[in-house]
């Protein structure tokens, strides 16, 4: 079964009970991996469960994790929850044979797995087999629209009990990154701000809020290290130390700008026309520095780069870990323009 846009927004929210199998797809991964939670969260609800997040290359180097897991039957009685972050065909083979055994034989399927993807086009094995299958469900999602944004903004700030003026919200959207998961981290720090604030948020609000010149130095830092030029990034990197910005908020900005890469090299993007695809959208005027920085960061080393930050996110996330987060954001801050300077030389 195949469902696209809102329909598979809702459907992840109130799955059919009998989906076991889900595929989760699209160009933005942020809207992806909301899709996902709501779908694991859906499952949640029909009794215990355990979530197990499996890792794409442990799953490629020892395919016997995921069927033990798929397999397992709990002493307890918890259901299992899969989790799995993949890019491509990559794990094509072995889904196929999972498809398989949950359709000739369903009884040895005992858990529930959700399978993130980034953008799959018609043509995709893996995309092709769930949406073939009737067991299994593809669930194409898109890229939030200004009005998506908007009633996805209003919603979370209702929840939380903050009240927003409606020219607010329309200036708060119109800044929105057009990137799931850096909006939700927009949201949550509005959300924050407007905690007892005892009274709706205005657009002056906004612009205090949501622009600072620690957000500034924060993009400008990313690029101009990405970039390899050591000393004007590290000059911008100063500037956000002196400012106090976390090191996860820097990690997320650097995960951004990796993702939007990867997507670029993905579609094969050639000229700026591509770059307006991507999300947040590269504009014209901006592409040249773009394309030059894509010169220097081919898809393996950008995968490389990927895993550190996710496993420096973890660290910040830890208790206690938000000064090592720190040490070692610095440290891969440096390294990263040392080696795209090198690039630039070579």
């Amino acid at each position: 079964m195949k469902l696209q846009g809102n329909s598979a927004e809702r459907f992840a929210k109130k799955p059919d009970p009998t989906c076991k199998l889900a595929l989760v797809f699209g160009d933005d991964e942020g809207v992806v991996a909301d899709t996902a939670t709501a779908l694991i969260k859906a499952w949640e609800k029909l009794g215990p469960s355990t979530l197990i997040t499996l890792d794409e290359d442990d799953i490629k180097r020892e395919p016997s994790i995921l069927f033990d897991a798929l397999e397992a039957q709990s002493l307890l009685g918890e259901a299992t929850l899969i989790r799995i972050r993949t890019k491509g065909e990559k794990l094509f083979a072995l889904i196929k044979d999972v498809l398989a055994i949950a359709q000739d034989t369903p009884d040895r399927i005992a858990a529930r797995v959700v399978i993130l993807n980034g953008s799959l086009n018609t043509k995709s094995k893996l995309r092709t087999a769930f949406e073939a299958a009737a067991n299994a469900t593809a669930l194409h999602v898109f890229a939030d629209s200004d009005t998506d944004m908007a009633a996805l903004a209003a919603q979370f700030l209702k929840q939380r009990g903050a009240e927003i003026e409606d020219a607010a919200l329309s200036y708060f959207v119109g800044g929105l990154p057009g990137h799931r998961s850096l909006a939700n981290a927009e949201m949550e720090k509005l959300a924050v701000y407007a905690h007892d604030l005892g009274r709706a948020i205005t657009v002056q609000d906004i612009r205090a809020l949501c622009e600072t010149n620690a957000d500034e130095s924060a993009r400008a830092a990313v690029m101009l290290a990405l970039d390899g030029a050591p000393e004007a990034a590290q000059a911008e990197m100063d500037r956000v130390i002196d400012a106090g910005l976390s090191p996860i908020s820097l990690v997320r900005l650097f995960e951004m700008e990796a993702s939007r890469m990867l997507a670029a090299q993905a579609m094969g993007a050639a000229s700026a026309g591509m770059g307006m695809k991507l999300r947040p959208p590269v504009w014209k005027s901006d592409w040249p520095a773009f394309a030059a920085r894509l010169k220097k960061w081919p898809t393996p080393r950008l995968m490389r780069l990927v895993e550190r930050l996710h496993d420096m996110e973890l660290m910040a996330k830890s208790p206690g870990g938000g000064g090592m987060a720190d040490a070692a954001t610095r440290q891969l801050f440096t390294s990263l323009y040392t080696a795209a300077a090198g690039a630039t030389r070579g």
